[in-house]
């Protein structure tokens, strides 16, 4: 692809966009409350599970049964996401923060497990339309030059709530065995506050320009750049204008996206989601205290995850900082070879578990595991679906083919997270453990070529310039050329 067909800004135009990001910061930080909705409820189930096993008799299996009703409510919830092209952006976000606010506290008041796995299922439908949405809505109000690094901010603030997540299992577990009651009814508190805070949210100008109400885009230009002057959003909006003409088609369905341009693009985003699942990461999220305390932590498992996840926290921040300095690819390469390094980790030491070496040693193999594994995934497979699924989509087809993607991520998430209970008892002891964890570094080093051979750069190209990528993608005899470009 020649330089030409990329879109660079000039540099009055970084300027002046750089020195005006205060509201987009802002509106960005709105937005991402969901993904702190989603990382709070999924992560709740690992504190929580010992409570409502005690308080409903429940067996094992029950609790993984939990787990998969809300990854299947969440797949069919970012198949959901397509809404947004009906709805906007802006209102299919408020709709799930209210969603997010009653289906916790239906989980929480529920007095049988009929009534808790219900609750659990209509929990996942936002968590999965919340994974589209937030997606979505970054992408399509930030500049090219800061992209990944707003983009970044929906897995931080979604790790973030994964950690409180934590925290608030560590303080009232202690209380009674029903406590997990409060543990999953607090979820409906910071969606509330999404839900106030969001009534001010702009919608996306790209949308509004989709549904031809310029004058709105406009303003919502205005509303996310405060400082920039007149003629500046009058560029921007004949910027946008003039990309909608090119691409003048109807939006494209699901059933779409495997035909003409947006083939090569669906690939890439269902290969980058998908292999995010099948690394194990939300093994080491569901399920982080009883692997833990399998290891020897016992009663300090939960604050081990919290100090686990904390520096998650830190590396999702490093990501933030360096995304669009050094680029997508390169630290989705350095990444995951951290995560091989990590699960190397656990598999050694549950060997050394099953030959006998002291307990505390294994321990202290399965934190370091952890806390190296879910460091490097931040740096990689974390984000990356987050940033860069959005980035490969043609404006009318950038609402199915993010649904599309995230409703594989998590069909994938339900799959890895059901057959790891199966798996366990079907292959039991430090022995058995080191095998499932070896099946997890299989998928990284699968991944690993994947990034080589198939992920594109997106860092600092515009949507724009990145239809054209697609479109030659496809042209292309080889599929290792979409990444080369």
């Amino acid at each position: 692809m020649s330089t030409a067909d990329v879109q660079i800004l000039e540099p009055e135009d970084v300027r002046s966009l750089e020195a005006d990001l205060e509201q987009l910061k802002r509106t960005v930080a709105v937005a991402s409350l969901s993904t702190f909705c989603l990382g709070y409820n999924t992560g709740i189930v690992a504190g929580a599970q010992e409570g409502i096993m005690e308080d409903l008799h429940l067996q094992n299996l029950a609790v993984a049964e939990l787990v998969s009703a809300a990854l299947l409510g969440a797949t069919v919830g970012a198949l959901c996401g397509q809404s947004a092209n009906t709805l906007g952006r802006r209102r299919a976000l408020l709709t799930t923060a209210a969603l997010f606010v009653v289906s916790p506290l239906l989980s929480a008041l529920s007095p049988n497990y009929a009534v808790l796995l219900f609750g659990r299922t209509l929990t996942g439908i936002p968590i999965g339309v919340s994974s589209v949405l937030t997606n979505l809505y970054i992408t399509e109000v930030s500049p090219a030059v800061c992209r990944g690094r707003l983009g970044g901010w929906a897995p931080f603030i979604g790790t973030g709530g994964i950690l409180v997540s934590y925290l608030v299992s560590a303080a009232l577990q202690p209380f009674s065995h029903e406590a997990w009651r409060w543990q999953i009814g607090l979820a409906a508190v910071p969606a509330a506050a999404q839900l106030l805070l969001s009534a001010n949210l702009p919608e996306t100008p790209r949308w509004l320009l989709s549904q031809s109400r310029k004058e709105e885009a406009k303003d919502s230009l205005r509303q996310l750049f405060r400082k920039v002057g007149r003629e500046c959003i009058e560029d921007e909006v004949y910027k946008l204008e003039a990309d909608l003409c090119r691409s003048n088609v109807p939006s494209v369905r699901i059933w779409g996206l495997c035909s003409g341009e947006h083939r090569a693009a669906t690939l890439v985003g269902v290969g980058i989601n998908v292999l995010q699942q099948v690394s194990g990461i939300n093994v080491f999220i569901y399920f982080a205290q009883g692997i833990l305390d399998d290891a020897g932590f016992g009663s300090y498992a939960m604050i081990s995850a919290a100090i686990v996840s904390c520096i998650q926290l830190l590396a999702t921040a490093a990501l933030i900082r360096y995304i669009d300095k050094m680029g997508r690819r390169p630290l989705a390469a350095i990444g995951i070879i951290g995560m091989l390094v990590g699960l190397m980790l656990i598999v050694l030491g549950s060997l050394l578990r099953g030959f006998g070496v002291s307990v505390g040693v294994a321990a202290w193999f399965a934190l370091s595991s952890m806390l190296i594994y879910r460091a490097a995934f931040s740096l990689s497979l974390g984000p990356l679906p987050y940033v860069m699924t959005s980035e490969f989509f043609a404006q009318e087809a950038r609402a199915a083919g993010v649904a599309f993607c995230w409703a594989m991520n998590w069909l994938s998430n339900f799959g890895v997270s059901l057959s790891f209970k199966v798996l366990v008892k079907a292959l039991p002891g430090p022995f058995g453990q080191a095998l499932i964890f070896g099946m997890y570094m299989f998928f990284c080093i699968i991944a690993l070529v994947f990034v080589y051979m198939l992920l594109p750069e997106t860092n600092g190209v515009s949507l724009e310039a990145e239809r054209t990528r697609n479109r030659t993608a496809n042209s292309e005899d080889s599929s290792t050329g979409f990444a080369r470009m």
